[in-house]
């Protein structure tokens, strides 16, 4: 009798263990990120895109990494070059205006975080602003587009979306517009620590994470800066996840920023470029990052879990080895798949002499990305 007894207590407490175990996992929900830097189309870009007068297809130039972006719940890129309108000559550096149907080739390839704020988001005036909001919007169902604005009240809200239960948050700011002011002060958000306390707190009142989009640094640098450094202890402090950093065109490093509560921010400095036809620097322009996150939502918060790296390349030929602006044949691929056949052809031994080999790519990541974040398909 006794011995049933125990056994009949000893099931018990197992019976308790196993359902609580089972409560504590259906309570958790979880959100796969990827990142990307810089979308940005020169013309080089967009010509080698183009299927007719006025038609473009820029899928295939994605098609190589389109299962990753697809794979994740959430994925971000910066669109740098902005959609101006399709009713004005498209252009390059240093007023771009990007055909607007990239927006349709890049949510097929699975994009649906899009960020506006960045230096080149003025180039066509307020009235590109205008048409890059209204292109965007056609496909707010799929997609958040934040960044750039059409009013005051458009501004105030926070832009969230809900994946998998978790409401996701993100907030853009840009160092500034290359000079040009909008008329309006509501158009884009700058560096404001005042009004950065204050949308983070909203936001974090609104959703259960929050992801920054920074366009700052300098241009070609592979370290972060001071301003740099400043800001991401303001995020910080202020109880944002997870900042993603652009507009220096390199790489820079990924690091844990501790907030003033004892919190960890995530922090991608630079993810570098994305597609782009960028005709000066080396190769480390045509090394591109890619961060990938989870988001895992228990009762006690969100937390930013199994962070890795992915360096990727822009790859592109010559049409004609003597002509640098005969670019042809843009794809962008996974470092960890590209050979050391595809980066023979590339077309950067042509324009520089750059050292364009897979090993050069790799040990510019190992330099720069500590190996907290590296594994086998880092490189």
């Amino acid at each position: 009798m006794l011995k049933y007894y125990i056994s009949t207590v000893i099931f018990f407490i197992a019976f308790l263990c196993v359902s609580g175990l089972t409560l504590a996992t259906n309570l958790e929900s979880e959100a796969s990120v990827v990142a990307v830097g810089d979308n940005l189309i020169h013309p080089e870009v967009y010509n080698d895109a183009k299927t007719g007068k006025n038609s473009f297809d820029f899928k295939p130039m994605y098609e190589p990494v389109k299962k990753d972006i697809q794979n994740a719940d959430i994925a971000y890129v910066n669109q740098e070059s902005p959609l101006g309108g399709d009713d004005r000559p498209y252009h390059g550096f240093k007023r771009f205006n990007t055909p607007s149907s990239v927006a349709q080739d890049l949510v097929d390839t699975g994009f649906n975080f899009v960020n506006g704020s960045n230096n080149h988001a003025m180039d066509q005036g307020e009235s590109g602003i205008n048409n890059s909001i209204h292109t965007w919007d056609k496909f707010k169902d799929k997609v958040l587009f934040t960044g750039v604005f059409n009013s005051q009240e458009a501004r105030d809200e926070i832009p969230t979306k809900t994946v998998n239960g978790i409401k996701v948050s993100m907030l853009s700011y840009t160092f500034g517009t290359n000079g040009i002011k909008p008329s309006h002060p509501y158009t884009i958000n700058t560096f404001d620590e005042t009004q950065i306390k204050k949308d983070v707190k909203e936001a974090k009142k609104q959703s259960d994470a929050v992801i920054v989009s920074a366009h700052w640094g300098n241009e070609g640098h592979h370290m972060e800066n001071k301003t740099q450094e400043r800001y991401a202890k303001v995020f910080a402090d202020a109880g944002v996840d997870v900042v993603l950093g652009m507009h220096p065109h390199v790489i820079e490093p990924v690091k844990w920023v501790k907030g003033k509560d004892g919190n960890k921010t995530l922090v991608a400095y630079s993810l570098g470029n994305f597609l782009n036809g960028q005709a000066t620097g080396n190769e480390s322009n045509d090394l591109l990052g890619r961060l990938n996150f989870k988001l895992v939502k228990n009762p006690k918060g969100v937390k930013v879990e199994n962070v890795k790296w992915r360096s990727m390349v822009n790859h592109y030929e010559l049409a004609n080895v003597y002509d640098k602006n005969s670019k042809k044949d843009f794809k962008i691929y996974p470092l960890h798949d590209y050979t050391d056949k595809l980066a023979e052809k590339h077309g950067l031994h042509y324009v520089n002499g750059a050292n364009m080999t897979k090993e050069r790519l790799q040990d510019i990541t190992k330099e720069v990305i500590d190996k907290e974040f590296l594994d086998d398909e880092s490189l």
